[in-house]
Formats: C-alpha cells, sequence, structure tokens
C-alpha cells in the first residue's frame, strides 16, 4: 500500500513540477493572422521527452467532442478548463504506457477488430452507399405505385368529462342536460381537481380530447370506437362506463370535430419515400457486391463438415465418465 502511494505522489509531484502555461501575445492578434500550432498552451516532460499542447490541438480536441459539449467551450476560461482535462488525459495514457497497457494481448485484439469495423464500414460507403443513386422520377413512381402506404388514419376529437365518482358523474350529467355547456363544466371541475386521469384531463385545455385515431390507446379501445360512432355534435345522454385496469370511469362526451381517412400528398411524405428507396436500393447492392466478392474469392463452403452435437443421452454419459 505505502509503494503504491508513494509511486502516485512522485507521479503527481513530476506532473506539477514540468507542466509550464505559457502566455502568448499572439492571443491579442485576429483569429485570421493566428497560426494556432504555434501558440503553445502547455509544456510537460515525461521520462525526459518533451511534450507540447498547441491551441490547434486543443481545438481539434474539442472538435471531436458531441456537439452539445462543444458549446460548453466557448470562451476563453472554458476551454482553459477544458485543457486541464486533456493535460490529465495526455499524462495519464503516458502513465498507461509506461505500465505496458499499450501493449496488452487483449487490447491489441480489441485494436485490431476496431480497425477492421472501420476499413469495412470505409469499403462499405465506396461500394454501396457512393454507388447508389435515387432520382426524382424513382421517388415519384414508388409513390404512385404505393398510394395506399401513405393513407392518413381518420382522426376525430372530443370534448370528454372523465369521473370516477358514479354519483357525482350523473350530477354532472343531468347539470349538462340542464343547459351548462360542456366546455365550461369541464374547465369548472378541472379548476376544483375532480376530473379522473383519462380523456380530456389536461392541463392547458379541460375537456379537450385533441384529434386521434382508432388506435391511439388499446385500453380505452372502448371510448375511442363509442367516439367515432357519434355524429359530430353528438353528445352522450348516460353515463359512459369504462373498466380501465380494474379501475371504473364514468364519461361525459360530445364528438366535436371528424377528419376521415386522407390520401398524403407527395410533398408530405418525400422524405419516407426517399429513405425507404435508399433501403431498397443499398439492399440489391449489398446482394450484388456480396455475389462479386464471393465469386473474385472463388469462394467454397463445406457446411456438410460441421459435426453433429451429441444428443442428450450421448452428452450425459460423456459427462459422466469425464467425472470419474
Amino acid at each position: 500500500m505505502k509503494k503504491t502511494i508513494a509511486i502516485f505522489v512522485m507521479v503527481t509531484v513530476t506532473c506539477l513540477l514540468t507542466w509550464k502555461f505559457v502566455q502568448s501575445d499572439s492571443h491579442e492578434q485576429p483569429m485570421s493572422a493566428m497560426d494556432e500550432s504555434k501558440i503553445i498552451l502547455a509544456e510537460y516532460k515525461w521520462n525526459g521527452e518533451p511534450y507540447q499542447i498547441s491551441l490547434a490541438d486543443l481545438n481539434a480536441a474539442i472538435a471531436e467532442l458531441p456537439v452539445y459539449r462543444q458549446q460548453n467551450y466557448d470562451t476563453r476560461e472554458d476551454k482553459a478548463e477544458y485543457l486541464e482535462e486533456l493535460i490529465d488525459e495526455r499524462l495519464q495514457i503516458l502513465r498507461a504506457a509506461d505500465d505496458g497497457f499499450d501493449s496488452l494481448a487483449e487490447h491489441v485484439k480489441k485494436l485490431e477488430d476496431y480497425t477492421h469495423q472501420l476499413m469495412v464500414e470505409k469499403l462499405t460507403e465506396a461500394e454501396v452507399d457512393a454507388k447508389i443513386l435515387v432520382t426524382d422520377e424513382d421517388l415519384m413512381a414508388y409513390y404512385q405505385a404505393n398510394l395506399s402506404e401513405y393513407i392518413e388514419e381518420a382522426k376525430v376529437r372530443a370534448t370528454c368529462i372523465t369521473l370516477d365518482d358514479e354519483d357525482f358523474a350523473n350530477e354532472t350529467l343531468d347539470a349538462i342536460k340542464a343547459g351548462k355547456d360542456i366546455v365550461e363544466v369541464a374547465k369548472e371541475l378541472a379548476e376544483a381537481g375532480k376530473l379522473a386521469n383519462g380523456p380530456g384531463t389536461n392541463e392547458d385545455d379541460p375537456g379537450n380530447t385533441y384529434l386521434f385515431t382508432k388506435s391511439v390507446s388499446p385500453r380505452w379501445a372502448e371510448f375511442t370506437d363509442a367516439v367515432f360512432a357519434q355524429e359530430v355534435g353528438e353528445m352522450t345522454d348516460i353515463l359512459f362506463e369504462v373498466d380501465v385496469n380494474d379501475e371504473t370511469f364514468y364519461l361525459i362526451f360530445r364528438k366535436e370535430e371528424h377528419q376521415p381517412d386522407r390520401q398524403q400528398e407527395f410533398d408530405e411524405v418525400e422524405g419516407d419515400v426517399q429513405r425507404t428507396i435508399e433501403r431498397e436500393k443499398k439492399r440489391a447492392r449489398i446482394s450484388e457486391w456480396v455475389t462479386e466478392i464471393t465469386e473474385k474469392g472463388k469462394l467454397k463452403t463445406y457446411p456438410e463438415n460441421i459435426p453433429e452435437p451429441p444428443k442428450m443421452e450421448e452428452a450425459e454419459t460423456e459427462e459422466s465418465e469425464s467425472d470419474q
């Protein structure tokens, strides 16, 4: 334990003593006149070998970060903060290399696998992505041939009051039948905190279900079907009872709007059409490309040489024999 601490302290002190931040008058120059590689922000030594971090190095490291993180390093102070992180990272890498972690077999294997993955990705870009061409004619032809795929479902909208007390729900329905507007009642009940969690329960516009399709929620399918079956302006004349997750709700609703199925215009779905065609063309090109590769490699396969796995009885026998 003492040896480990001593090594850590020695390395830490060495790092602190060898860090040298260099001020440069060049930061007063216009950005266009700067040679960022000559603006040195930090110098340090490791095993007697000198290292430097330039402004170009710092900006390049920040540019490799995800966009949302890059935005955190816009000011000089922020960049100085990230400079400390960059120095820590580089010193840790040097220390890891001293301990031989750069040549561990599993690390080398992972690096090799990753290199192969990048090679295949680049090859795929060149042999597949770069050879895919989608024209305006392709897009329109696919759209015309597949109009049924681009039908917007029918939608309805209602004003709905959802309650979980049957007696109170009946009182509310009676008040509406007596002349109170269902929209105003929904607002009053929302302000009083009496609406149950269900259709029409929202803070911004109490009672308004907004437009929804038949498939919006399987749990409320009975309510959905009932609204679709109504005429616009029609309201329930009795409580509509729905059981959801072992709870019973009492609904009062009026259909406000009905939008029938609609054929989507090409401009609305052009992006979807393009992505679909690109996927199909890529699959076709990949198949063609694989054929080219296998022919060039004079591929032969011998699947019959794969041995059959032992049957359950044989496997148990072999296991018992190995235990003896």
